[in-house]
Parts: structure tokens; sequence; C-alpha cells
């Protein structure tokens, strides 16, 4: 009973002292509003099952009456969970509105018609985004991929294998309609003239989307589900330009534009500098070649390639210093006019332009929305508020975006700005008197605070963290910032008057100064740390801390840190899978934790993905398979040093010896085996749900697959 008086005693205590600070900072309280959207947003994608409307509206009801009830006594409360239905019902609605038709299995199509979206040139080769065309022959009550016949793998019966075409007809492959856009990476020829907004005809190949390679890895099906990509692919014929765009679509003319722009910088400035300036400029940075991409990455400026702050905010101070210098030419405008409100205004405009030609990459749709409030707070005479700022940016990308918050450029950016507005009071001012040094501590202490606020989702979406950043980013900002973005703005300036090239030399020099830096420190050793995945409850727990600490003002704020180091713990905690399988590849870990391949395949994505989900930086080759064609031709029995066996069977006499003696069968290739008492994954599960992670215990056997039931991950038929 003692005890129980002193447990409601320390409870009221803590009730007590969490009331009195959240009324002491009500003025902040609206800078969580975005945070409950996301707990609606996660909740929703957390799902393993896809919520239907009648369900949601049959929650949504009930919920309704209830805040309308409790609204007066728990505002507060009513409000945040407001802000969770609206994440979970845009969630909902947004993946109801895609509706994105996926390609069930591989095909082949001849002759398709399609309109041309975007063109990415990759170097080996280009990438087309194209947007297939409904066959005018077939009526809309008879819905097919286009006119496009597939073609169909003749079986193997001793005789060379043709591809014959067959229509679809006939071939009984006839999908519920027609695909949406589809991505052909392109080594045919092309013809030439092709621009955005025209028609082409092809054959190719197409893929299902790619689903992750792993629990926790990037999931394409997912993103490409919400760009309304049906399938990948490539050209097996060459791209011959079907109809001449007669009228183009606004984000067509935008997107024209951009693809100029690209090709007039390719063809005045040597590689690979044009891509750099390409990335830094316009978004494009497809072309830059991995080993370069790489060196970046590795070197800790990454982040300088994603349009963000850096850019938008340049763009919008230099024209809005032309605009102000313009009016004050006259002494009229300047006298009866307020220019400042005006050149705000007029602002508006050209930055727009800018973030419709940069691809809209989260980053920048951030950075748009905090630097036009910070243009209204001008013209209304308002005090802008960083956070506020922020926090509004937040909610308007997730309401009309909510997957955004599964991809790293949401998380990253939004991390980082949240973290240096919030430490604003750490200031080189009060430390230096001379500008330049007052700069370059500046950069430092930016680059400090950035850095270890974006590191928990470096690590969590790339399995990697580089400790070089800092001394890469007191070099490389300075470069970019004062010298390769004003040119870079000058030259796009310079385009319509035909004489751009003069600027290009200058382009170049402080790009190769990058260059060679990146190249420098990317050649360290020990700089750039594999660490292995953590699950996504630890990276939710850090990133609760980050915003404690950062949205809070009073001393309770540091509380967060508390958050943080059990996220840390948490995540240290996570034990990777012992057994990583799919339909082509088997991966196992040995006593010295680290994974081993026993297909001998150590370049392919799926495997690169599984070694630095382990921490390595590549998977090692176990000696004792060593098959030249690199399959598994043989069963045995994995244990790991407990009391939990794993049969890998590779044909029936395998499960038919070793059944009754395993804990778990794994069926490696498709054979008929006979009624097994043990835990099996069949190789239909292998081909139809992705990749299976096993974990063994001395208690149990953990099972986790890929494949989800979702709109983005279709079963195959």
């Amino acid at each position: 009973m003692q005890i129980l008086t002193h447990l409601l005693t320390f409870l009221d205590i803590i009730v007590s002292y969490i009331r009195n600070n959240l009324r002491n900072e009500q003025y902040n309280l609206i800078l969580w509003f975005p945070v409950f959207q996301c707990v609606g947003i996660l909740t929703y994608f957390s799902l393993s099952f896809e919520p239907s409307c009648i369900s949601i509206f049959l929650l949504l009801l009930p919920t309704l009456i209830l805040i309308a009830i409790l609204y007066k006594r728990y505002a507060i409360l009513c409000i945040a969970l407001i802000a969770v239905l609206i994440g979970f019902t845009a969630s909902k609605l947004r993946t109801a509105l895609v509706d994105t038709q996926i390609l069930d299995k591989e095909r082949y199509v001849k002759d398709i018609v399609a309109t041309v979206k975007d063109i990415n040139d990759r170097g080996s080769y280009k990438q087309f985004l194209l947007s297939v065309e409904k066959s005018p022959t077939i009526s809309k009550s008879s819905p097919v991929i286009p006119a496009p016949p597939f073609v169909i793998p003749v079986l193997d019966t001793g005789i060379q294998k043709k591809k014959i075409w067959i229509p679809a007809s006939r071939a009984g492959m006839t999908p519920d309609r027609a695909l949406d856009n589809i991505r052909i990476s392109v080594r045919t020829k092309v013809e030439k003239g092709i621009k955005i907004g025209d028609q082409v005809k092809l054959s190719a190949k197409l893929f299902p989307l790619k689903i992750a390679p792993s629990e926790y890895a990037y999931d394409f099906a997912r993103i490409a589900y919400y760009q309304k990509i049906s399938a990948t692919g490539f050209a097996t014929s060459k791209i011959a330009l079907h109809k001449k765009a007669e009228a183009r679509k606004f984000q067509e003319y935008i997107e024209s534009f951009r693809q100029y722009i690209y090709e007039n910088l390719q063809q005045n400035i040597k590689k690979p500098h044009a891509d750099i300036i390409s990335a830094l400029l316009i978004g494009k940075k497809d072309g830059i070649d991995q080993k370069t991409m790489d060196a970046i990455r590795d070197s800790g400026i990454a982040h300088l390639f994603a349009i963000s702050g850096l850019h938008l905010s340049f763009v919008a101070g230099l024209f809005f210093v032309v605009f102000r210098n313009l009016f004050a030419i006259s002494e009229t405008l300047t006298l009866k006019y307020n220019t400042k409100k005006i050149s705000a205004f007029l602002t508006i405009l050209p930055t727009t332009f800018y973030l419709l030609i940069t691809g809209m990459q989260i980053s920048a749709q951030r950075a748009y929305i905090m630097v036009i409030l910070v243009l209204v707070a001008i013209m209304i005479e308002r005090k802008y508020r960083g956070l506020i700022a922020i926090a509004f940016a937040a909610s308007v990308i997730l309401s009309v975006e909510p997957e955004a918050i599964l991809k790293p450029g949401f998380q990253m950016s939004f991390s980082a700005v949240l973290a240096l507005v919030a430490s604003y009071q750490i200031n080189a001012n009060k430390l230096f008197k001379i500008k330049i040094m007052k700069y370059f501590v500046s950069i430092m202490i930016s680059s400090v605070i950035a850095s270890l606020a974006t590191v928990p989702y470096t690590i969590y979406n790339f399995n990697y963290f580089s400790i070089s950043g800092i001394i890469t980013n007191l070099v490389a900002i300075p470069i970019v910032t004062l010298i390769i973005i004003p040119l870079g703005i000058i030259y796009v300036f310079l385009i319509p008057l035909g004489i751009e090239w003069i600027i290009a030399p200058l382009i170049e020099r402080p790009i190769d100064s990058i260059l060679y830096i990146t190249n420098a420190i990317a050649s360290l050793q020990y700089l750039v740390i594999p660490i292995r995945t953590f699950p996504a409850s630890s990276i939710i727990i850090i990133t609760f801390g980050l915003l404690w600490l950062c949205l809070w003002e009073r001393n309770w704020r540091f509380l967060g840190f508390f958050f943080i180091v059990l996220g840390i713990c948490f995540s240290a905690a996570y034990k990777t899978p012992d057994i990583l399988i799919n339909a082509d590849n088997v991966a196992a870990k040995e006593s010295d934790n680290l994974l081993y391949s026993l297909t001998r395949k150590s370049r392919n994505f799926v495997i690169k993905t599984w070694a630095k989900q382990n921490g390595q930086n590549q998977i090692l080759n176990h000696t004792k398979y060593s098959n030249p064609d690199k399959r598994l031709k043989y069963g045995c029995i994995y244990n790991k040093g407990n009391n939990k066996l794993v049969l890998l069977a590779y044909k029936k006499e395998d499960i038919s010896e070793n059944c009754d003696k395993v804990d778990l069968t794994i069926q490696l290739s498709e054979f008929d085996y006979s009624a097994c008492n043990a835990k099996i994954i069949k190789h239909a599960d292998l081909e139809t749900y992705g990749t299976h992670s096993v974990w063994l215990t001395n208690r149990y056997v953990k099972i986790n697959t890929v494949r989800s039931n979702r709109p983005w991950h279709m079963l195959k038929n």
C-alpha cells in the first residue's frame, strides 16, 4: 500500500511538471501539429493490409464525435488527435487518387506508342520516362496495355529459344487496364530531335517494380507507385519519333526548358563538370558517374547537390536586391510606394519558376515554402519565426505528399534545418570579431550541427557514416555558394543572348577544385565507416528526442537527449538476420557475425544491400561453395551454434533425408517433395514474397518477408 502511495505521488509530480511546462510553452504547441500528422501517416504505412474507405469512415465518425464532445475541456489533446486523423486520411486519399496500375510479371512489348515525359543522360545510356498511350483501336470497354502485342518465350524443348510476338488478346495476358508510366533504359539508337512531349515508338522488355531487397532497405516499388510508374525495363529497338507534340502541357514546357538548360551545359562545359553544375543548378544529377558520386557522398558534401535553402535563398535574395535597386533608380517610385514590399512580391515569381525547373525535390519544396514565408513576412510587416516556418512547410508537404516522410530527402532536410534554426544561439559573432573568421567558424559550427542532426538518417538509409564532412564542407561551401552557384545563375541568364560560353571556363575551374578535394578525401581510409542497420522503432525514438530538444525552449527540452540515447541503445541491441534468402541469392551469418554468400554472388544490388545492412563493405564468399555457375548445387544444414537447425534444400532427397532433423527447411529450387513436419519456406514463396529474413534463437525461429499486401506490393499472379 505504501509503495502504491509513493507511486501515485511520483506520478502526480510528473503530471504537474508536464502541465506547468506546457502552460509556459503554449506558444510552441502549434509546432507539434505536423509531428502528430506524421503519427497518422506512419500508422497508415505500418499496416500490413490496405484499409478500406468504409473502415476509415467508421473510424472517423465516432472519433470526430468524441472530439466534438471533449474539445472544450481537452482542446490540446483533441487538436493532436485531429492532426493524426489528417495524416492517416491524407495517406489513404493519396494512395486512392494515385491508383497506379502495376505490371504483374515480365513482358515483352512491341511497337508501343508513348509520350516522353522526361529524359536523363546516365552516361553510358539514356533513361526515358514514358507515358503509355492507349490504343485508339480498342474500345474503353476492352482495357489492354496499348495495341502492342507481347513476346512469349517458347518453352525450352532442346531447340534454340526464340521470341514470338503474340497479340495480347491471343496470349491471354490482357491486364485490367493500361499501364501508367514506364521508365526505360535505352542503350539502342535514339532518333534525333526527340523532345519532352513528343510521341515515340519502341519495343521493350518490361519488369515489375522491384521491391526492397531486405526489410529496412529502400523500397523502390513504393516510391515508384506514388510517382505513377507502372514498370521499368529496357528498350530492345530503336527509339523512333512517332509524332511531334502539337501542344505541350505546362509541366512539359517546364521539363523541356530544364532539359534545354541541361543540354546547353553539356555542349559548353566538359564532363564531369557539366553534370556537377547541372546537379547544383537544376537538380539533374543522373549524369554524374558512380565513382564521382561515391566520392561526393563519402566526403560528406552530398547535401550540396540537393536543391535546398542554399539555392532558393540565393535566388530569392538575388532578385530581391535587383528589384530594390531597380526601384531605387526612380526617386518618385521610392517616395510614393513601399518598394521593399513590392520587391518582395515580385521576387515570388522568379523563385517559383526556379523551384519548377529544379524538379521540385522535397528539400526544394521545404526551402521554397520557408523563403515564401520570409517574403510574406516582409509584405505584411510581421516578424519571421523560423520554427513556425518549418512546421508550416512540413504540414503542407505531408498533407499533399504523405509518403514523403519515408524518403531520405525529407528526413535529412527537415532534421538539418530544424537543428540549425533551434541552435541559432550558437553564434560565431560572440566568439570572433574578424568577419572572415566569423564566416568560416559559422560554416564549421553549422556543418557540425547539421551533420549530427542527419547522422541517424544517413545511417538508417545508407548504412555508413562519413567523419570527413566537417573538413570538406569548410572548403566546399564557400566555393559552391560564392563562386559556382552565382556563376551558374549568370550562365543561365546569358543563354538567351547566346554568349553563355564566356562563363564556361570560369565555372570549370572551381569545380576542378571541388572534384580534387572530394577525390582526395574519399581516397583516405577509415573516413567512411560502414554501420549495420537498425529497426524503424529506433529511428522513431531518436527523431522524437531530436524534436523534443528542438521544439521546446525551456530546460525540459534537454530530456530529448534521454530519448536520443534510448534510441541509440535500441539500435545497438538490434540483431541482424542470421539468414537472408530470395529466389536467386542466399547469404548466411557465421560465428564472426559476418554475412557469407552461398551462391558466390557479390556484385548484384541485392547482395550489396545485404552486406551494407550487416555493416560490411562487401559480402564474403563462402569457401565451401565455389560452383562456377554461382548456384548452390547441394543441400546443407545451417547451425549457428544454438539448438536451431535450418536445412537449405536443393533437391527432394535433401528434404526426405533431413526433414525431421531440422527446425526450418528452405526450398532453393522448384521440385515436388513429400510431406514434412518442419516449418518450410517454399521456393514459390521466395519468388512471390521476395527476401526472407530468418533469425535463430534458442527459443524460436523468426521469419520476416518484404512483400506486403499493399497496392505498391501487388502480389504476382
